[in-house]
């Protein structure tokens, strides 16, 4: 009766912080209130693009699934649909954590207990490759920045170079650090805290060099169908930007993204204001492209989050005993 009463009061708890967190962005997104949507649905271009997205947005959470059922299959077996509902769990709880890293909560809950600790840092290599992926691609947007748009670089050429050559040597520590984890995990094992959890802290050292390859190839197929996302959202919302230039300024506001520590309150305010900077760069239209970065949140997390908690509130879903 405890358990099934904790179990309750956790699942209130999050659907409450959820939708109210969702609820308050949409209801303080001025912008919103002076764009017509009459106008906007009325073309059947308008519809394609926006059924193009939204299909996407299920693509980009299936490759996020795979790659989650890839990493923990050695700790549980899950099949694809219930790695899936994980993951869905995980968005709705992590959407008002700061960084979102409730997410990773919320996909162990469905892990039995015992295995939760393994699940976490099989997890938390997932996100590793991920953020690595969108080094990669930040990386790149921004040598190609140099390369075709000098013009635009108002910044003096010496402090340009210095910059590249600063992301790269953060981007090789970072790869450096993801294929060999067994000459951090020592490290790890001084923390207090982790010292406890050396077993299953030795499970991030199973993971072969080609396995974290393909993990990392699914982050950047899962980037680049985000950035597709974007970029159709940015034409969409007729900020009309091409796909070179569109992949520079995408890439390089979520380069910043990554690196400026941030909450998920400030997340939105945050991106909407990256975006401006860079992708302003190449259009005038800033309504345009606040829009779009409104509807890549309100497409890739606020409706995931809301579809995610219908597997929360299943009794058998979590194991929160």
């Amino acid at each position: 009766m405890n358990s099934k009463l904790l179990r309750y009061v956790i699942i209130t708890i999050v659907l409450i912080l959820s939708y109210g967190f969702i609820t308050y962005k949409i209801i303080h997104f001025e912008e919103l209130k002076s764009f017509d949507f009459r106008q906007f649905l009325t073309t059947p271009l308008s519809f394609f693009f926006l059924f193009v997205i939204l299909m996407l947005m299920v693509v980009n959470w299936a490759i996020e699934t795979y790659k989650w059922q890839m990493l923990i299959h050695k700790i549980q077996h899950f099949s694809f649909t219930n790695s899936f509902k994980a993951v869905l769990v995980g968005i709705t709880v992590g959407v008002f954590t700061p960084n979102r890293v409730g997410e990773i909560g919320g996909r162990i809950a469905f892990l039995e207990k015992g295995k939760r600790t393994s699940g976490a840092f099989a997890s938390a290599i997932g996100s590793l490759a991920q953020f690595i992926a969108t080094i990669i691609m930040g990386v790149g947007g921004f040598i190609l920045f140099l390369l075709f748009f000098p013009d635009k670089t108002q910044i003096n050429t010496y402090f340009n170079k210095f910059s590249a050559i600063a992301l790269f040597l953060v981007l090789a520590l970072l790869v450096w650090s993801y294929y060999n984890v067994r000459k951090i995990i020592p490290l790890l094992i001084k923390i207090p805290f982790l010292k406890k959890k050396s077993e299953q802290i030795q499970y991030l050292s199973n993971e072969t060099g080609k396995s974290l390859s393909f993990v990392l190839f699914l982050s950047t197929l899962r980037y680049l169908v985000f950035f597709l996302q974007f970029f159709l959202l940015l034409n969409l919302f007729n900020a009309d930007i091409n796909l070179l230039e569109g992949f520079v300024s995408i890439s390089i506001t979520y380069l910043f993204m990554t690196i400026i520590p941030t909450t998920t309150l400030l997340e939105l305010g945050l991106r909407g204001s990256l975006a401006i900077i860079f992708i302003g760069l190449f259009s005038e239209n800033i309504l345009g492209i606040v829009l779009a970065s409104f509807f890549i949140w309100i497409i890739n997390i606020a409706i995931p989050a809301v579809v995610g908690t219908f597997y929360l509130i299943k009794p058998k879903s979590l194991n929160l005993s």
